[in-house]
């Protein structure tokens, strides 16, 4: 039996025990309580910093967006192209400067810090703090000389992006959904990366233009973000790691051909200004026609191929005196000027502005980038092999009406609900080549046209149809048919 002090000591202990618990208890609770604040901490930090990324980007991209699209508001009938990149650190260029004269040969993608002096932007930065770069595919920028022959909403891109966690492609699997450019943010330098700060201003990027200590590597699949093989038409590889892992933390934000389409589409001055296009053509056309070298003769030229051997040179546009009376619009017309002793071998290199006043240098470029889109077929009377017409004999309708020497037609953009592709060499494999990949109804199915009666077709643009036509008459005037 306890005597009252043993008894006093054991309920001190238990007091004690109770207090040390309860003490023991408090701590960890703090402790979790720190460690999940921590986490908490460092998991709104981390989607912080993404947000921070993915706005940079988002605005560096809509501002590549917008420059393009301006390009032929600021240099009537100039392409739909995106700036080169900023290069170096030397020349005659500033920090954040496009490298426009210095951009590697034509088709050459290239890869740099994105130009944001140029686009009139800030030195946008990702939540690390770093400066954004920027690949253009060679099919798609600004280099002077060095431009691409066509550009316009169906020419390629020539990037593709692959998944660092599966190996798969997860853009570019079509070669219409190649990106045209793509922008990334660098985030935290990893091993061997060596950062040095910004330049003099305090909003330049560093002087440090060594792209494999911002952009990085994976050596399970070979892929870059680094690197471009620099030549020409070539298919350039880029990786994300969709995890964000520690080994590869580069973030991209790609822009896709349709997002400039339907930019370039939507604009709503796009179908006035293909009109006038195509109406100044079929006008040089007419033209072309009353310069041959019997002052009656109004005999017009053969067309060229539908399929050619590289649709983005001028020359391939060569007229064709196979027979077929239906094809792509020529602009060499040497074939035609032999038989009709025309003086002009190129109907719109050739156009005089003071013959037809529609015509000038703006619309002479604009049909640069837009050639595969023109289509013509001249009706039997009228074409080279025929005897002089002096009325339409054999001539064309149009909706049942009408008799017409010659129809120009410009085909729209691609019709999704039609299954319409239009790749080519050398990335891809042809489909330019196939004319159901650009007109339809009537105006598909008169070609192959050689001989009799044929009747096109005009209505208004929708799912199923979106063709434009202007008709000469065998006075060779020029009417919306």
């Amino acid at each position: 039996m306890h005597s009252p002090t043993d008894r006093h000591r054991i309920s001190q202990r238990r007091v004690q025990s109770g207090a040390a618990l309860l003490l023991m208890m408090l701590v960890v609770l703090v402790a979790a309580t720190a460690i999940l604040v921590s986490r908490l901490d460092r998991g709104t930090l981390h989607t912080r910093q993404i947000n921070e990324t993915q706005q940079a980007l988002a605005k560096a991209k809509q501002a590549l967006i917008d420059h393009a699209l301006t390009q032929a508001d600021l240099n009537a009938g100039a392409a739909l192209t995106l700036p080169c990149p900023d290069l170096d650190a030397g020349g005659a260029t500033l920090n954040g400067e496009s490298h426009t004269a210095n951009c590697g040969a034509t088709g050459v993608t290239v890869l740099g810090r994105f130009p944001w002096r140029t686009l009139a932007t800030p030195a946008y930065t990702d939540s690390s703090g770093e400066c954004l770069w920027y690949a253009v595919s060679g099919s798609y920028k600004n280099a002077g000389p060095a431009t691409g022959r066509m550009i316009n909403p169906d020419t390629n891109g020539q990037l593709q992006l692959y998944s660092l966690e599966s190996g798969d492609l997860i853009e570019g699997v079509l070669a219409e959904d190649r990106p045209v450019a793509m922008l990334f943010a660098p985030l935290s330098s990893l091993p061997a990366q060596l950062r040095p700060g910004s330049g003099i201003s305090g909003n330049d990027c560093s002087d440090n233009f060594s792209v494999s200590d911002y952009l990085d590597a994976d050596l399970g699949s070979g892929i870059s973000n680094a690197l471009v093989s620099g030549n020409p038409d070539a298919i350039e590889r880029f990786i994300v790691s969709v995890s964000g892992t520690g080994a590869h933390n580069d973030r991209v934000l790609s822009i896709r051909r349709s997002e400039l389409a339907n930019a370039v589409y939507r604009r709503p001055d796009f179908a006035d200004s293909m009109n006038d296009l195509t109406r100044a053509i079929t006008g040089c056309v007419a033209a072309w026609g009353m310069s041959n070298a019997t002052p009656d003769d109004r005999r017009l030229p053969w067309p060229a191929s539908v399929s050619l051997a590289d649709y983005r040179l001028d020359a391939s546009y060569d007229d064709d005196a196979g027979g077929v009376l239906s094809g792509r619009l020529a602009n060499v017309v040497d074939d035609s000027s032999g038989v009709t002793a025309n003086a002009v071998t190129e109907i719109l290199g050739g156009c005089d502005p003071s013959t037809v006043p529609e015509w000038n240098a703006a619309r002479w470029a604009s049909w640069q980038n837009w050639k595969d889109h023109f289509f013509y077929a001249v009706a039997e009377s009228f074409a080279p092999g025929a005897t002089i017409p002096t009325s339409c004999g054999t001539c064309f309708s149009v909706n049942g009406i009408g008799a017409y020497a010659a129809i120009i037609l410009f085909s729209g953009e691609r019709l999704q609900a039609l299954g319409q592709r239009r790749n080519a060499p050398p990335l891809d494999s042809d489909t330019k080549g196939q004319i159901a990949n650009y007109l339809e109804g009537r105006n598909l199915g008169a070609h192959p046209y050689a001989s009799g009666s044929a009747d096109f077709e005009t209505r208004a643009a929708d799912s199923s149809f979106n063709d434009v036509a202007y008709c000469i008459d065998a006075a060779m005037t020029v009417t919306s048919c």
